[in-house]
């Protein structure tokens, strides 16, 4: 992480100002051609500067604009070189800079309708297990709860859950963060324990809830898991719970925190193993350990699905799991990954969409 905060954004910020100096300079000269006075270049120089340093921080709304419309003036760059010679109004615009300013906007305009446009996923998983009868489970992850989504369509979502006639709610953790307010702590947690179910909900906290990122949160750890276990949710902090005889779920203490448990330790003499054995573990990671161990099924989220194209195709180097997005198919194990029913520190995803997920578990 240390990568992404310091090093990547020093190593980007002197090429992105280059360039846009010379960008904003084609942009000024098409519109007047006579300025040649050498304080333009300091001017430029100046506003190239300004424009760039606040995408130093790579999280930042900034840093997706400043970003995507590089990338985007540098393909248009290309395309110009291409056909320079043969279009003379493709010409007149490249010149004045138009196009990737707007083909930003449009892109922008997708990512929040992407981030908003929240669907169901479903999985089906089959088990060896001698389970007694089928389970549903509704997994919801990474709700960032108060960054794109207010109390009312969160009960909306809630609703919609509660018609899938599940059997226990997973909350993968990340349900609220260091943005979030004391209220909408409290809102987030009144609300989702109303989704209705069988035998009850259950919550892993994520690398966000507890407000480590910020120095002065709205909210305590104490309020924190007051909050939930008010709400009759339960909490679940490197330990198990059994369902049925027939069913055991896990959940696990989020990796940040350096206390956590090793995955073998959950696993005691206490455990019956020939239950279906449920890891619930907010980010994607120990998936050989764990697979290895004999648990059945891991659900984690963390990973948002990259959120924004292409940290997808990079989140293993970028350190944010095992798995970016999706289901997998170990030698025992299996593991759904969620994308998370929102995002986090803006509202935008064109790296994958906003989701719920419900699990099917089916004996085979």
């Amino acid at each position: 992480m240390y990568l992404l905060f310091y090093i990547l954004p020093l190593i980007l910020i002197i090429p992105l100002m280059i360039y846009f100096y010379f960008y904003f300079k084609r942009i000024v000269q098409y519109i007047n051609k006579e300025i040649k006075y050498k304080w333009i270049n300091i001017v430029l120089f100046l506003l190239s500067l300004l424009f760039v340093l606040p995408a130093f921080n790579l999280f930042g709304f900034w840093a997706v604009v400043v970003l995507h419309l590089f990338v985007i003036s540098i393909v248009i760059d290309i395309i110009h070189w291409i056909l320079k010679e043969k279009y003379d109004f493709f010409e007149k615009i490249y010149q004045l800079g138009i196009i990737p300013i707007l083909c930003v906007f449009l892109v922008l305009g997708y990512a929040y309708f992407n981030m908003k446009d929240i669907s169901k996923k479903e999985y089906t998983v089959y088990t060896q297990k001698n389970i007694q009868h089928n389970y549903k489970v509704a997994l919801i992850s990474d709700l960032h709860f108060g960054n794109t989504m207010n109390q009312e369509e969160l009960e909306k979502y809630c609703n919609e859950i509660s018609q899938e006639n599940v059997d226990i709610v997973l909350l993968g953790g990340d349900i609220v963060d260091e943005r979030s307010t004391n209220i909408q702590m409290r809102q987030a947690f009144e609300t989702l324990k109303t989704i209705k179910n069988k035998s009850g909900i259950y919550y892993v906290y994520g690398n966000h809830d507890r407000a480590t990122y910020s120095q002065n949160p709205s909210f305590t750890y104490e309020e924190l898991s007051e909050t939930i276990e008010k709400n009759s949710i339960k909490i679940l902090s490197d330990e198990s719970v059994l369902l049925q005889d027939d069913f055991i779920l896990f959940g696990r203490e989020d990796r940040n925190r350096g206390e956590r448990k090793a995955s073998s330790e959950l696993l005691n003499e206490h455990i019956n193993t020939s239950a279906f054995l449920l890891m619930l573990d907010h980010q994607p990671v120990d998936l050989k350990v764990n697979d290895q161990l004999g648990y059945d099924l891991q659900l984690s989220g963390h990973t948002h699905g990259g959120q924004m194209f292409p940290v997808g195709l990079i989140s293993d180097w970028l350190g944010f799991g095992e798995m970016n997005y999706g289901y997998k198919k170990m030698e025992h194990m299996q593991v759904i990954v969620s994308s998370g029913i929102a995002g986090w520190g803006y509202p935008l995803r064109t790296g994958s969409h906003s989701e719920y997920v419900i699990v099917n578990i089916i004996k085979k």
